[in-house]
């Protein structure tokens, strides 16, 4: 507004110097005012334009109604005597029904299971069910878009992260469910879960919990086998009571030699029983000789300790010292876990740095927090510098997944878990990194990814390899990956994977990365890297692997194929089983090997449970505002969204603002307007 009243004022002060205050002009009262008035507007133009002004322009755009529609791809849908018309008549009601819709509305079509993605051809391949995920998904990506509806369509059976009915109330869209699968209750027998350890020390008894359910089989008896290598180890009779019956089983297995094992446990089958993948589960683990020590050091009591502790497993002996108590010496130790040590005020500063000294081979995890002495922890490591920052307040820092990071792999699954974790608590600091740091997690402030790391590796002058945690509450990210996923796993492969690097000896040349163990029906990726003498990476070399069938003696041989100066290789249907692999290249006259393991089993969680949900599929109906159908009445849900009087076509207005400067036509105006002030001065002989 004040641009404009500068611009007009500026316009009319230069004209009245031209056509009024001056005496050397001779025109008439019109004339002389048509002339001022002309050069009053092309000045007051141009110094509008001195302060880049721009235009508010409004549209209005008519947005049709979307329909999304989601497809259940998830493997339980033909596990059923209903697998037939799942293939066949089902897929063509779909395509009618979509086609049918896709006249009226935008129809934009998902399939999920493992994940959601764009519609493709169904093969009901997906080894999990996450109803949560898309509906979350779909919230967030259409976020204040015009949809009318949600069109579900799956079994209702969900065995991935929270129930789907929690805070379904609160659901921006209402969907209408459609129930698919198999609704009958036969007599069943099936093992719901099996809670084991991934590792065991040699020499011990092995603990298994197994929780197995009944439906319908009252006055029948389970009976249980466990299998070790494919000898039986344990057998159990279990009599049955009620129609409803559910059951924790505990066994203990004698684990005497180092390798991976093969656990199979078994429910023979019963009369009438007309469903019986779910009645087995095989699981592999390593069960290995060397037992570590690791010692945690603390100012005090503190939940992360008790986070990390656990991930450690059974083949990890842990003592905790804290601030009160004498230090042992470390040369005892494997792995050092400092929880904001040094601290403010300690008085065995002295003896502690003393002992690093002494043994500078050890690997340290570092936690650094609110009572961490900066000036001192300078002191005791070279590979970071840490001040106070100039404001004395404490942060709230989010993880952030930092892409190039490539010490081991990270499943994006966690990944995907990992970014959502709630903040850590650390002052404002100012940070110095004095020696080459792999990011695994960046800093994210108020959601701005700082270069700063939170979870960093690090290897010193004297070889000793440093993890650094900038944060403490790393116990809150374990009890949101519970609350979220209802187990630990994307928390556990986060610093299992982290302490396992530590405890690496040397950095090899060729470094071969993979994961424990894959699902039968997933690609099987494993990547390479191959240092040569500088401990520069290249890929000059051609790398062959070969798989050996641990209990079949199968061989399996690969090459890699080559990308970025890595390797990678991508198998699949590998068949179940365990493998020992071994990886081979030659390079400027060197060979270069690597071996390991990893288990291939099969997919359970979709067997587990196949009788479909219909009340969850109601109930995600009803809380929502839409309506529950069965897998028949596609008809008449295509009849009540073309019929549902609030899916209609919105119109929504956009605004949109454009500089003045970049107007041509104001550059018409301005020489127009001069033109003709040119013109009629010409005409009266002033020019």
């Amino acid at each position: 507004m004040w641009s404009i009243v500068i611009a007009i004022f500026t316009g009319l002060c230069y004209a009245s110097l031209l056509y009024v205050r001056n005496k050397k002009q001779h025109y008439g009262r019109t004339l002389s005012t048509i002339l001022f008035i002309l050069r009053t507007v092309v000045v007051g133009i141009a110094v509008l334009l001195f302060f880049n002004p721009f235009l508010k322009i409004k549209n209005y755009k008519e947005e049709a109604a979307t329909i999304i529609v989601a497809q259940d791809n998830s493997s339980s849908l033909i596990l059923t005597k209903d697998s037939t018309f799942h293939k066949t008549d089902y897929l063509l009601s779909l395509d009618t029904l979509i086609n049918r819709l896709e006249n009226k509305y935008n129809v934009d079509k998902y399939l999920f299971g493992n994940s959601t993605r764009d519609f493709d051809s169904i093969d009901y391949s997906d080894y999990y069910t996450d109803i949560s995920e898309v509906l979350n998904n779909f919230k967030k990506k259409y976020y204040k878009k015009n949809v009318g509806a949600v069109v579900l369509l799956s079994d209702g059976i969900c065995n991935k992260s929270s129930l789907p009915e929690q805070n379904i109330e609160s659901y921006p869209f209402p969907i209408y469910s459609v129930t698919l699968g198999d609704t009958t209750t036969y007599p069943d027998i099936f093992i719901k879960d099996v809670f084991y350890n991934r590792t065991s020390p040699s020499n011990t008894m092995f603990p298994i919990r197994l929780t197995a359910n009944a439906v319908n089989c009252r006055n029948k008896n389970m009976e249980v086998k466990v299998l070790l290598d494919n000898e039986t180890v344990e057998k159990l009779v279990v009599p049955i009571n009620s129609n409803r019956f559910s059951k924790n089983i505990d066994f203990n297995l004698n684990l005497k030699d180092e390798g991976v094992k093969q656990i199979d446990i078994q429910i023979k089958a019963i009369d009438k029983e007309q469903i019986t993948n779910n009645n087995n589960k095989r699981f592999f683990i390593e069960v290995i000789d060397k037992q570590y020590k690791a010692l945690f050091y603390a100012k005090s009591p503190h939940p992360d300790l008790g986070s990390l502790k656990n991930i450690l497993g059974d083949h990890f002996e842990v003592e905790t010292v804290f601030s009160n108590e004498e230090l042992p010496d470390l040369k005892d130790y494997d792995i050092l876990f400092l929880h904001q040590i040094p601290y403010i005020g300690m008085q065995n500063l002295h003896d502690f740095d003393k002992k690093l000294k002494d043994n500078k081979k050890i690997p340290i995890f570092h936690i650094v927090g609110g009572e961490t002495d900066f000036e001192a922890f300078n002191k005791i490591q070279p590979s970071m510098k840490i001040d106070k920052g100039a404001v004395s307040s404490v942060l709230d820092i989010k993880p952030h997944y930092n892409q190039n990071f490539g010490l081991f792999s990270i499943d994006n699954e966690v990944i995907e878990s990992v970014n959502a974790f709630p903040p850590l608590s650390l002052p404002h600091l100012e940070f110095s990194l004095n020696s080459n740091h792999d990011m695994l997690l960046q800093m994210n402030i108020n959601d701005v990814i700082m270069q700063a790391p939170l979870l960093s590796f690090t290897t010193d002058n004297e070889g000793r390899k440093n993890i650094f945690l900038l944060g403490t509450g790393i116990w809150k990210w374990k009890l949101y990956n519970y609350y979220n996923q209802k187990n630990h796993d994307n928390f556990e492969e986060l610093f299992t994977k982290s302490v396992k690097y530590l405890l690496t000896e040397k950095d090899k040349e060729l470094i071969v990365r993979h994961e424990d163990s894959y699902f039968s029906n997933e690609v099987i990726v494993i990547t390479a890297d191959l240092k040569n003498p500088s401990q520069e990476l290249t890929n000059e070399a051609d790398l062959k692997i070969r798989l050996v069938n641990k209990h079949t003696k199968d061989v399996y041989e690969y090459d890699f194929s080559k990308k970025n100066k890595s390797y990678f290789l991508n198998i699949n249907n590998l068949p179940e089983g365990i493998y020992n692999f071994n990886v081979k290249g030659e390079f400027g006259g060197k060979i270069y090997t690597e071996s390991g393991n990893f288990s291939v089993v099969s997919v359970g969680a979709e067997a587990q449970d196949l009788v479909a949900n219909t009340l969850r599929m109601q109930t995600l109906a009803t809380l929502t505002g839409g309506k529950n159908f069965n897998v028949n009445e596609l008809s008449l849900l295509a009849e009540t969204l073309e019929n549902e009087e609030s899916i209609t076509s919105i119109m929504r207005e956009e605004t949109n603002y454009k500089d003045l400067i970049n107007l041509k036509s104001i550059f018409f105006i301005i020489l127009s307007l001069i033109t003709i002030e040119w013109v009629l001065r010409k005409m009266f002989g002033t020019y």
